[in-house]
């Protein structure tokens, strides 16, 4: 039987996938809600932390970007990669004049990102009363 150092030396030496590599920016997975008097978004943020989050509208342009680091704790050196020390998160959804821009908020826990935005009066249903 080998040393688990050994064999994981090996693996690292031999295969290229598991060395680190940069994937770039990725779009998070995310369900989008409806209710009565309001939207909802709802998604995967793993790992991230308030702090990470940059969350901005522009021209009815809702962007939500976030960067995760995980860093190599001290003492330790990193053997395999299958979880990405370095990831960037970025969606963006076009709200159009559906949404009150002025009362969206936005709720992280345990790695969910909750966004509320909601509706604007004009998209709001309302009955009209016949005279």
């Amino acid at each position: 039987m080998y040393p688990i150092a050994q064999l994981l030396n090996a693996a690292v030496e031999n295969n290229t996938n598991c060395r680190p590599r940069n994937f770039g920016t990725k779009a998070p997975r995310a369900n989008i809600l409806e209710g009565d008097q309001d939207y909802r978004i709802v998604m995967d943020m793993p790992g991230v932390r308030n702090e990470d989050l940059d969350i901005s509208l522009e021209n009815e342009t809702l962007t939500v970007k976030a960067e995760r680091n995980l860093e190599v704790p001290e003492g330790y050196t990193s053997r395999r990669h299958e979880v990405h020390n370095k990831v960037s998160l970025q969606r963006s959804f076009d709200l159009g004049n559906a949404v009150d821009s002025e009362k969206i908020s936005a709720k992280l826990d345990t790695g969910i990102l909750t966004l509320t935005l909601p509706k604007s009066e004009q998209s709001v249903p309302r009955k009209i009363e016949v005279e």
